[in-house]
């Protein structure tokens, strides 16, 4: 562990926030504009939504390859390529003039988004003091949720006063500003080396990824079942040649020892699961406000913004707290505001009021509040030797979780809905609340195993 100066891990934990925030801003503030871009080029919903979906399969299949480069070869030179890749992705992005070349661009953005959420964590873990350690992941949490909570109202204000081009094109500068930055307050350690990665593991995990990915996607379709049945044959397969792979491997991509212990897993549930319920109500919510609620795309925006302002405000006190008496007494309660906000939702569907939905942002801020530093710290903490593999298998847990469940609530929404081939748009409100409500109770059902599983573990003793 090598510690900075004040000045230059303030910037750093700068910097970290920053690339958490775009990584963030950009996982979600392309579905608004996913309509117009379609129109732009002329296809269908089907076809524009691998602009989404090849961003998240990029980032996660190669995020645990980066996290080990960052660890054996420091976080200069990852995240600051990060950085460089996802800001050249981004003005390619902008400058596309076929769906192909956005895809393109788009796989190159999940690319630098990996190397930066892979580095993120582990330039706390590597230059932080452990009494600081929740504090620092903190910030990874509450910028990205930023970023994730944003996305929505400021993509719809560009795509409805500009062009798409322009949800790509504002993480320019941004990340102009940021490269400098982490070149200056990122030590100089040691010489990137590509020699000490599993490459053939990474590869495999990659197919893995992509392959359950498709198999979730192409689930709600019943046109697509042949496609789904390949795409579950190969992911199971990929998965279990991954195991056997790194076990035969001197240094393996991922310690599989982590997974045999039931602290590690169990927290690393809670993390996957935090982010299923979140991302896959996220789908949800904005069409919510506008179809049953009657609300513009712009207040629907402004009250989710309700949910980011509570986390920023409550995120890095609570990681304090958390740092000097313990984890799991917020772990425990951010299961509760979870399950708490998916039962209200479920309950008060038909009939909810602005003020209502108001609240319960507010309850569900808060569960992101008490995930951030303490639940993230966890992870780590109970990890043993194998601490900076652990950080950047909590952004793992986070991306994996999202995408299964954005996936998952999507197709349920469309089994108990039964609107199956209709636009989510055209969705008659008595439909959606049929498809809506359910969709709410299974989220606050993770709410409950969250609860569960984090009575179930104890907080490691930590000497300072």
């Amino acid at each position: 562990m090598q510690l900075l100066d004040r000045r230059h891990t303030a910037v750093l934990m700068a910097v970290v926030c920053v690339a958490t925030f775009m990584d963030g801003l950009d996982g979600s503030i392309v579905n608004v504009a996913l309509p117009e871009i379609g129109e732009s080029f002329g296809v269908d919903t089907a076809t524009i939504s691998w602009v989404a979906i090849i961003y998240f399969m990029v980032l996660a299949g190669t995020l645990v390859a980066f996290a080990r480069l960052s660890a054996d070869s420091g976080v200069r030179y990852i995240m600051a390529g990060g950085i460089g890749i996802f800001t050249a992705g981004s003005l390619v992005c902008g400058l596309s003039d076929s769906l192909q070349m956005l895809v393109l661009a788009r796989a190159v953005q999940g690319l630098g988004a990996a190397m930066m959420a892979a580095s993120g964590p582990i330039c706390c873990t590597e230059h932080l003091p452990p009494e600081r350690l929740g504090f620092g992941l903190a910030i990874i949490t509450v910028g990205a949720s930023i970023g994730f909570a944003l996305g929505p109202a400021i993509g719809g204000f560009i795509t409805e006063y500009m062009t798409w081009q322009w949800i790509f094109l504002i993480n320019v500068p941004i990340g102009l500003i940021a490269l400098p930055m982490a070149l200056w307050s990122a030590p100089k350690t040691r010489k990137l080396s590509l020699r000490g990665v599993d490459w053939g593991g990474a590869g495999i995990l990659f197919l893995a990824i992509t392959a359950g990915t498709l198999a979730l996607e192409s689930a709600s379709y019943p046109d697509r079942i042949a496609i789904t049945i390949v795409s579950a044959v190969v992911f199971a397969a990929s998965m279990a040649g991954f195991v056997a792979y790194e076990k035969c491997r001197e240094h393996p991509l991922l310690s599989l020892s982590l997974f045999r212990r039931f602290d590690f897993v169990s927290i690393f549930v809670c993390l996957m699961l935090t982010n299923m319920s979140y991302m896959g109500m996220l789908y949800l919510i904005p069409f919510f406000g506008q179809n049953p609620m009657g609300e513009s795309a712009s207040t629907v925006g402004m009250i989710m913004l309700i949910s980011a302002a509570v986390t920023a405000v409550f995120g890095m006190p609570f990681a304090r707290i958390s740092d000097r008496y313990g984890r799991v007494q917020f772990c425990v309660a951010a299961g509760i505001s979870i399950m708490l906000s998916f039962i209200a939702f479920g309950l008060l569907a038909e009939s909810m009021t602005r003020l209502e939905m108001c609240i319960i942002m507010v309850i569900l801020g808060l569960g992101w509040a008490f995930v951030g530093g303490p639940m993230a710290s966890r992870l780590v903490e109970h990890a043993g030797d194998e601490r900076d593999m652990a950080s950047s298998l909590m952004n793992e847990a986070y991306y994996v979780g999202g995408t299964i469940g954005t996936a998952l609530v999507a197709m349920l929404f469309t089994f108990f809905s039964g609107t199956g081939g209709i636009d989510i748009a055209d969705v008659p409100a008595d439909m959606f609340i049929d498809g809506f409500v359910p969709c709410a109770f299974i989220c606050a059902a993770m709410g409950l195993a969250i609860l569960v599983l984090s009575v179930a573990v104890k907080d490691e003793k930590r000497q300072f």
